[in-house]
This record gives structure tokens, C-alpha cells and sequence, in this order.
């Protein structure tokens, strides 16, 4: 699970830059330093505040995470249980990358496919989500938060330098 969160990374290296192209400014670091869990939700308040930019960034990620992210994850959690041979636990595991919600849109066709094991993909799927809920804040405070930030920096700095 923590290679998963270092590939969470990756929406820094590549969405921030995207971001700032499109005119976003430091809103980019709360939309981009991680997935936008409850719990980077906290986070982002607590440092900046979440009347903040990167407070707005962080709402905006985690709403648009809660209603697309939840559909998303509800279709395709069905779709690849129906169509991989793969141990439904392990798809069970797979359901807690992101917030409660995505969590629970994902658990949802699980269970109705596999009745009989609907406690323990439950179990897995809690595990699964606490797992990644904590990896993942310990992930955005120590490497995400401040690669973000610096990242940001440097990326306006080069934009600016371009135009000056």
C-alpha cells in the first residue's frame, strides 16, 4: 500500500504543472498533494485554513472525488469483478484507495455479486480504506504536502521567467 501512495505522487509531478498552465494558482497544491481523503481534507485546513486557497483546492478535489469518483469506482469495481478471475478479497482490497465514499460505491457491487462473502469483503475493504487512509496522511504530510509546495515554487518561477 505504500507503493500505491508513492504513485499517488504522480498527480503532483503531472497535474500541478497542468494546473498552473490553465491559470490555477496555489489552489493547485490542495487539489494535487494527494488523492483528497477526509483526511488531507484536515490537513490542508489545519496548515492554511480552508477558506484558503489550497483549502479550496483541497474542497474542490474532495467533492469532485465524493460524486465522480464514487460512480467511477462503483462501475468499474462490478465491471473487472465480472470479467478478471480474480479472488473477490483482493478486489475487496482494491475498494479503500480513496475516501468513504469511493470506499462504499466500490464495496457495493462486490457484496451483491458475492453474497456469501459479503462480511469478509467487508472486513477487507474496512482494513483496505484505514490502511490507505493512514499510509496515505503520513505520505501527504511528510513527501506530498512539501514536494507540492516546493513543486509549485518552481513551476512559477520558470513561468515567470518565461514572461519576463
Amino acid at each position: 500500500m505504500i507503493l500505491q501512495e508513492f504513485g499517488n505522487l504522480a498527480t503532483i509531478l503531472v497535474a500541478l504543472p497542468v494546473a498552473i498552465l490553465l491559470g490555477l494558482k496555489r489552489e493547485t497544491i490542495g487539489m494535487t498533494h494527494s488523492i483528497g481523503r477526509e483526511a488531507n481534507l484536515a490537513l490542508i485546513s489545519e496548515k492554511y485554513g480552508i477558506s484558503s486557497p489550497e483549502g479550496r483546492g483541497v474542497v474542490s478535489m474532495y467533492i469532485f472525488g465524493t460524486i465522480f469518483g464514487a460512480i467511477f469506482l462503483g462501475l468499474t469495481s462490478g465491471l473487472f469483478a465480472s470479467l478478471l478471475p480474480i479472488s473477490p478479497l483482493s478486489f475487496a482490497m482494491a475498494t479503500g484507495i480513496g475516501s468513504g465514499s469511493m470506499t462504499a460505491a466500490s464495496l457495493g457491487p462486490l457484496v451483491a455479486m458475492y453474497p456469501e462473502q459479503s462480511e469478509l469483503i467487508t472486513a477487507y475493504s474496512g482494513a483496505s480504506n484505514l490502511l490507505t487512509s493512514v499510509t496515505g496522511l503520513y505520505m501527504s504530510i511528510f513527501i506530498g504536502l512539501p514536494l507540492a509546495e516546493k513543486y509549485y515554487s518552481l513551476i512559477t518561477k520558470l513561468k515567470s521567467k518565461k514572461r519576463g
